[in-house]
């Protein structure tokens, strides 16, 4: 990982339009995956409401840059003391370089100086890249959900 490349910072009401491509991107690809509808419906996107994440440093929302061009974000909700991840997204060319890493990195330090004891994100079944991210920050599945319309 080459952390030197990339930096980290919460996000703005100016990274609004990047943030929307990067979201149009990452609904794009979570729709190939069962449950992604469900999933979509529990981190609502971050659009115009971004300020909405930011107010008490407990729903938070990081871009990631590279050159100073924002290649991705992560979405966070911290309830009590469990640290929700929403969403990471990393864009295709940022992949395989660190990135997702480096935002893992800054969740988990966000979530420590909250006074969080866990961490927990979710991985849409079959969404390999997103599962072995998690992984290889340490975060290993403790709960699977197995549905079926009635």
């Amino acid at each position: 990982m080459n952390a030197a490349l990339f930096s980290v910072r919460s996000a703005t009401s100016e990274d609004a339009s990047a943030l929307a491509a990067l979201e149009q991107l990452c609904v794009h690809e979570a729709h190939s995956f069962r449950g992604s509808s469900q999933l979509l419906s529990t981190a609502p996107l971050i659009g115009l409401e971004l300020d909405n994440f930011q107010i008490d440093g407990r729903h938070i929302v990081f871009v990631i840059e590279s050159s100073g061009e924002i290649c991705g974000f992560a979405q966070m909700e911290i309830s009590e003391s469990i640290a929700m991840v929403r969403r990471v997204y990393v864009s295709p060319k940022a992949r395989d370089l660190g990135a997702g890493a480096t935002l893992i990195d800054e969740l988990r330090a966000h979530a420590r100086s909250q006074g969080c004891t866990r961490i927990d994100a979710y991985a849409l079944p079959g969404d390999r890249l997103t599962k072995n991210l998690f992984e290889r920050a340490g975060m290993k599945a403790r709960l699977l959900i197995a549905s079926s319309d009635l």
